[in-house]
């Protein structure tokens, strides 16, 4: 009879040690593994959360990654292979389990398109499946929510602190601009008011303008940003520095002829999105009116755990001006 008291609470013990409950930002209680040893990100915003607080748990990026990029980032992250992206249009059920992972992490927009992503992909793979809430003001309690899950306390206490740090960083009081954030080489596809795209926008008090229209993303015209009047307008593709330069069509917006049309940094990753992750960090300190250099410099290290060199320095914050308050 003893024997048998003694088997129950082993097993109970064996239990308790081989998984632990976590209630994502959907509601759903999902049982992990207490060893995770493989990550596969779900996609771009995930990754970037993933390569900053266990970057050797992380199976691989899910979307291409330049060896520009690579060379800015540390080497855990830095050599990982491409892997296949659950958030994107193809199936790839076949493929995530071939990578075996013990855990998939979906990073973003709590949505009910993906929160269903997250519960039919672990029915079909078997593979728990969680969803963080990817907005600004929650990223210090869920980079620590992660690390207690992965194990990696130490590290995510030394993020959290620093995100938070980020997030208290004062900005221009009384100055609120309007503002026409674009994506595209043509700087035409307008981001809507009230999306995780923006909401960096927002935090600061700035007020977003766009067209008419469904979606995070609207299309749209030279005549149309013309007619929202902005007071700055911020393009995410580099490409158009040039166009500025060269199309005079562009000098119809006040903002262009005003010389407060800007292109978001982008190194390693986006400053303002692109993708809508930890990242967007850097950009909300580079709106506020503080030195890109400096926070960049300093972003580099803790978040992406590379110390810049004075020449990835250069490339880094190459053309980006320190915005006056």
């Amino acid at each position: 009879m003893l024997g048998r008291w003694f088997l129950v609470l082993a097993l109970l013990w064996s239990g308790a040690t081989l998984a632990a409950e976590v209630t994502d930002a959907t509601g759903r209680v999902v049982q992990i593994p207490d060893q995770v040893t493989h990550v596969l990100p779900a996609g771009p915003p995930a990754a970037i959360l993933l390569a900053a607080v266990a970057p050797d748990l992380m199976l691989g990026w899910p979307s291409p990654v330049s060896d520009g990029t690579r060379a800015l980032l540390a080497p855990a992250a830095a050599k990982l292979p491409q892997v296949p992206r659950m958030t994107g249009r193809d199936d790839v059920t076949e493929k995530i389990q071939a990578l075996k992972p013990d855990l998939i992490l979906d990073y973003g927009t709590v949505s009910p398109r993906y929160a269903d992503l997250a519960r039919t992909t672990q029915q079909r793979t078997g593979i728990p499946t969680i969803l963080l809430d990817g907005s600004l003001t929650e990223i210090p309690r869920v980079t620590r929510l992660l690390g207690g899950i992965l194990h990696r306390e130490g590290r995510a206490e030394t993020l959290a602190t620093f995100e938070e740090a980020m997030l208290a960083l004062p900005v221009a009081q009384g100055h609120h601009p309007r503002v026409v954030y674009a994506r595209g080489a043509d700087g035409l596809t307008v981001a809507a008011p009230g999306t995780d795209v923006t909401e960096v926008f927002t935090r600061i008090g700035w007020n977003v303008q766009a067209p008419e229209g469904q979606g995070a993303f609207r299309p749209s015209s030279i005549d149309t940003i013309r007619a929202l009047d902005p007071d700055v307008v911020i393009f995410s593709d580099p490409a158009m520095r040039e166009t500025l330069k060269h199309d005079d069509a562009w000098r119809a917006v006040r903002a262009v002829r005003e010389g407060h049309a800007l292109v978001a940094p982008s190194l390693p990753f986006g400053w303002l999105e692109e993708p809508p992750s930890i990242n967007r960090l850097l950009g909300l300190a580079w709106l506020g009116g503080h030195d890109p250099s400096t926070v960049a410099a300093l972003f580099n290290a803790v978040v992406y755990g590379h110390v810049l060199t004075d020449s990835q320095l250069d490339t880094v914050d190459a053309g980006v001006p320190t915005l006056a308050p």
